[in-house]
């Protein structure tokens, strides 16, 4: 028998130690000391966890979140946890919980708009609104054997991603109409959001019990809408793993096996450039990697955290386009790695240089100097807030900084100040690490019936301002602003694009039954006719029946009685 030894109140329920006879761990005098009883006696908690997982494309970032809500959970004691999943076979055997398949929403606003409102009618109690074999009625099902809801952080409030958006606003609808507590943690909240998809995201926030953002930026906008979010570190923020361990899940044999003797930088690069041409983005990313390893003696590890398993496409093409262009000869192009791999390499490097968001926050977590590059306003929000939490966030560079011959310099300056930002972030570490805790605390207590408040990080003050950018602050918002312009309206586009191609098939189906009832009526006229014809022709018969029943050969046949009167 195990058992716990803890001073609780009087009428906490649990026994005294002592009162057990099999008890054996009773200490001399048992006034209020209690015993709990982990297998008979501990308050059983449900919860189901919806992150971005079990997609056809492994996504490190999406994993690692997903990774991050499920142990601190179980170290919390919360270990009956269900996974939503795209592939819920996949995500049992890595994660090792149960899972269930997920909402999959359309693509289209509009689409994705409509089946919104009629989960909403269905939970409003109109069951004719969707069909009775559609996916929602099994998550339905699946939410009322759980005791709360978690929907773990990511990128995907926003309305380029909105399919996914909406798939966690039906979620949260779900939990609310069945009373379940919900917990909303770590989200980059838009920044493009459209008119219907941001009252989408208000509507969400507000009927959670508990929330967090990820950056400032997200903070001031559910702030702005009169929403109470809380403001923490990314959900893998901390993720522990454990480096003498092997990979959880080995999507690809070709990795990286650090030595002692040999630092090595880390790069991981989305295939996305922005406003920049790729060709021209991938060579100055080969040139700036050159200049860090050539000046550090370093090896250079590429860890893609997007691909296909099995397939050298999306992060792995990009790394090795990028090393095509180097001129360094200890480069790695890595395999498809677990999140748990690819985090232990992130945590273990000199430095860290990356478009992608999730290698910058593993690197900030375990004190190794990262530089950020985001390629559009989206990635300065999320990269530029992460590295805003610790104090670094004027040290985030975009395609404005990499274009310029000043660049280089920077990145001399950015290499010589390693060491002191190493010591600053391990300097950081424990009180971030604290505050991070506290949220999962908060979260567990939250699912358990309280209702805590929301914590808020105060970001630190600004660190190595030299490292800050010489562009001004005017100049960046403005450019920005135009990035956000043309994001509502390549969304708008592609929902007016998506409602055309809609209507054209609505109207293609509308002309099939036109054409159809043209058939039938035309067979209804010829039936008219051929009906007008035919009682011609009776009238006619009629006729002649008459003038030969009137006839004497008729009247003597049948005084005859050879034809019935």
């Amino acid at each position: 028998m195990i058992c716990f030894l803890q001073e609780l109140p009087t009428d906490s329920g649990f026994f005294e130690l002592g009162s057990d006879p099999d008890s054996s761990c009773a200490p001399d005098n048992p006034v209020r000391w209690k015993l709990f009883f982990a297998s008979k006696h501990r308050s059983v908690v449900r919860v189901v966890v919806l992150g971005d997982i079990g997609q056809p494309v492994y996504h490190v970032g999406d994993e690692a979140m997903t990774h991050a809500v499920v142990d601190e959970l179980r170290a919390r004691g919360v270990s009956d946890i269900v996974l939503l999943s795209r592939d819920p076979e996949q995500s049992t055997r890595i994660f090792g919980t149960e899972s269930v398949k997920t909402l999959e929403f359309p693509w289209p606003p509009h689409r994705r708009e409509t089946y919104l409102r009629e989960i909403r009618a269905v939970l409003a109690g109109d069951m004719t609104a969707l069909p009775a074999e559609d996916q929602v009625h099994a998550l339905i099902e699946t939410l009322k054997t759980c005791d709360g809801v978690v929907i773990a952080g990511g990128g995907n409030m926003t309305s380029p991603y909105g399919w996914l958006l909406y798939e966690r606003a039906a979620v949260g609808a779900i939990a609310n109409a069945l009373g379940k507590p919900l917990v909303i943690s770590g989200q980059t909240v838009g920044p493009v959001l459209t008119g219907p998809d941001y009252d989408t995201v208000v509507e969400l926030f507000r009927s959670a019990t508990l929330t967090s953002v990820r950056e400032q930026t997200s903070w001031d906008l559910m702030r702005n809408a009169g929403v109470p979010a809380g403001l923490t570190l990314d959900d893998a923020s901390f993720f522990e793993v454990d480096h003498a361990l092997p990979a959880a899940l080995e999507l690809d044999q070709v990795t990286y096996k650090p030595r002692a003797d040999r630092p090595f930088l880390v790069a991981t690069f989305a295939p996305g450039t922005g406003a920049m041409d790729r060709d021209a983005f991938n060579q100055r990313i080969a040139e700036v990697l050159d200049r860090i390893a050539d000046a550090g003696n370093l090896d250079v590890v590429m860890i893609p955290h997007m691909s296909h398993p099995g397939q050298a496409d999306i992060d792995i093409e990009t790394h090795q386009d990028i090393r095509r262009r180097m001129t360094t000869e200890n480069v790695m192009v890595c395999g498809q790695l677990s999140a748990e791999e690819s985090a232990s390499l992130t945590m273990q490097a000199e430095v860290v240089v990356a478009s992608r968001y999730h290698p910058v926050v593993f690197a900030l977590s375990s004190g190794v100097p990262c530089l950020g590059i985001a390629v559009d306003y989206y990635g300065e929000v999320r990269i530029g807030g992460a590295l805003a939490n610790w104090g670094l966030g004027h040290t985030m560079r975009s395609l404005r900084h990499l274009a310029t011959p000043e660049f280089d310099a920077f990145v001399d300056q950015f290499w010589a100040s390693r060491g002191d930002i190493r010591s600053y972030l391990k300097q950081m570490s424990p009180a971030q690490g604290d505050f991070q805790r506290a949220w999962w605390d908060f979260v567990v207590e939250t699912l358990k019936g309280s209702r805590p408040e929301a914590p808020v990080l105060v970001s630190p003050e600004p660190a190595f301002l030299e490292l800050a950018s010489g562009e001004h602050p005017a100049v960046a918002q403005l450019t920005a602003n135009n990035e956000l312009h043309i994001g509502h309206q390549s969304v708008e586009l592609f929902g007016l694009t998506n409602l055309l191609e809609d209507t054209r098939g609505s109207l293609g189906a509308m002309e099939a039954v036109r054409d159809g009832l043209n058939q039938v009526t035309s067979a209804l006229a010829a039936t008219e006719s051929e009906g007008h014809h035919l009682r011609i022709e009776r009238d006619h018969l009629q006729e002649k029946l008459q003038l030969l029943e009137s006839s004497l050969l008729v009247r003597a046949c049948r005084k005859l009685r050879l034809l019935p009167r």
